[in-house]
């Protein structure tokens, strides 16, 4: 019997394994364009809830990315749930998030896109009497930017564990959970801005190409279609890449902070959520609190400076608003 243990658990391990390459394939086709990344993004957000809720011991059945749970009736509503019911969830939760998410981003986003368009005119009217508009509106942006990025992973992580768009405005809820995570928050937003760091090359490596590829200049029609296709393809393998470990870790910190957090009553939950909200815990520092914040904050403003120098090297307007480190996993 022994010797038989580790090959029973092989198949369970190879199974998890083809599963993930699976979900890696069909969310790196999805996010090659915008429509279909709305599924990636509901998909995504879909396991991250799971993943909270399989924290705090409410056991489910992880998202799929077109079948629905199942059901052992017999109607075709029942079938018809069982067929397409993921899909139709994805599609859902999707636009939910994405709504959260410009609600939270485009108050600086916005002030970003109108900084461009400021500096743009006047550089091409030359007015040069007016120049500091652009600058001025654009560092606004970034230190409004700062103030909401830090909070974004957790609020989509409440979004996605209680699976309501009202969720993502629960703002005494998210300040306590923001609390409670301490030093975490501002690591998870090193990581963001890290993970963003390879979107502003890649955009400085297309703009340049024919300076360090000059052999692109003689493509055909047809293979250069076909190269900017495989780059495509590549950037968004690790759009999908990046989002999913992100937000993983976010579901993974909101599960520890939630618990311990002011005014998250079980509701949703109840098992292990329940049992260790109602452990008396100590306090957060409200100094050691607004240090970490203040950390944050700060790495939130260098990531603004980091998709404004990307920005430079290729001016797609949509950009400012669909970023795929921060909104839409949109490898475009």
């Amino acid at each position: 019997m022994t010797a038989l243990a580790p090959s029973a658990y092989a198949p369970g391990r190879l199974a998890r394994l083809a599963r993930t390459l699976v979900d890696v394939a069909i969310g790196t086709l999805l996010c090659t364009g915008p429509v279909t990344a709305l599924i990636a993004l509901g998909w995504l957000a879909r396991r991250q809830g799971h993943l909270s809720r399989t924290r705090f011991g409410t056991a489910e059945d992880a998202p799929g990315w077109l079948l629905g749970p199942r059901d052992w009736t017999q109607g075709p509503t029942s079938r018809l749930a069982r067929a397409l019911g993921g899909l139709a969830a994805n599609i859902r939760l999707g636009l939910t998030a994405l709504a959260a998410l410009l609600t939270w981003t485009l108050p600086f986003t916005l002030l970003w896109l109108g900084a461009w368009w400021a500096g743009w005119e006047n550089s091409f009217n030359k007015c040069y009497e007016q120049a500091f508009v652009g600058p001025a509106v654009f560092l606004l942006g970034g230190l409004v930017a700062a103030l909401i990025l830090p909070a974004l992973p957790m609020m989509l992580a409440h979004l996605a564990t209680e699976d309501r768009l009202s969720a993502a405005f629960e703002l005494r809820r998210l300040r306590s959970v923001v609390a409670q995570a301490g030093w975490r928050i501002p690591g998870l937003m090193l990581l963001t801005a890290l993970f963003a760091l390879p979107f502003a090359a890649a955009r400085g490596l297309l703009t340049t190409a024919t300076d360090w590829a000059p052999w692109i200049e003689d493509l055909s029609p047809d293979a250069l279609a076909a190269l900017q296709d495989q780059i495509t393809l590549g950037l968004a393998a690790l759009t999908f890449l990046a989002t999913w470990c992100l937000r993983s870790l976010a579901a993974r910190l909101y599960a520890t902070a939630a618990p311990r957090a002011a005014g998250l009553k079980p509701g949703l939950w109840d098992g292990t959520l329940a049992a260790e909200a109602a452990v008396p815990t100590r306090p957060r520092s409200r100094i050691l609190t607004a240090l970490w914040y203040g950390l944050a904050m700060a790495i939130s403003l260098a990531l603004s400076f980091l998709i404004l120098s990307g920005q430079f090297l290729d001016h797609a307007w949509w950009r400012w608003l669909f970023h795929p480190a921060l909104t839409l996993p949109w490898a475009g």
